[in-house]
């Protein structure tokens, strides 16, 4: 039905801000599932709160395929998706077999929309001390992040930053894999 519904779609700032300005309570499970993938997919850098348009691209057409739910499906087949923070996450999933890959809200930059701050990346940062598996996290280059993870294994790469509305948002950055192993 989600398929069906999102056949005749297209790009249109006027579609995209009506759906990004429904009352959710008052839709459907299936038109909640179609406004989130209408959404994400045409939103500036998948956020879904500013249209994403360009003057030298055409408009993403990625949601209106035939058997994406199918696919997405496919990919999905051996994970499991929980909607629990992470500390329910890791209390509920460790083993010695288990491998967290971890990726928090960097530490103090613009654009979350939750609160995690430094009293979450400490909690998050004491959850993975404890750990009996194994974690992989990805964070920004800050020095209070080096300090809590000094402990663990640090390596510096660079990354890329190609979505951002300012020119001086793109580029190069500096960031930190850490594991435990």
């Amino acid at each position: 039905e989600i398929e069906r519904l999102l056949e005749y779609e297209f790009s249109g700032r006027d579609i995209f801000e009506e759906y990004k300005n429904y009352n959710i309570n008052y839709l459907t499970e299936i038109h909640r599932a179609i406004r989130f993938l209408y959404l994400i997919n045409l939103s500036f850098a998948g956020k879904g709160k500013a249209y994403g348009y360009g003057t030298t691209t055409k408009p993403s057409q990625k949601i209106f395929y035939k058997n994406m739910l199918r696919d997405v499906k496919e990919r999905l087949a051996n994970t499991y998706v929980e909607n629990l923070s992470f500390e329910k996450i890791i209390d509920k999933y460790d083993r010695e077999h288990s491998f967290f890959f971890c990726d928090p809200p960097y530490f103090e930059t613009a654009g979350y929309d939750n609160k995690f701050g430094e009293e979450e990346h400490i909690i998050l940062r004491d959850k993975l001390r404890s750990l009996k598996g194994k974690f992989l996290l990805t964070i920004n280059d800050h020095e209070k992040v080096r300090e809590w993870y000094k402990e663990f294994n640090v390596r510096e790469v660079e990354v890329n930053y190609s979505v951002s509305r300012a020119s001086e948002g793109r580029g190069k950055y500096k960031e930190l894999i850490i594991t435990n192993y």
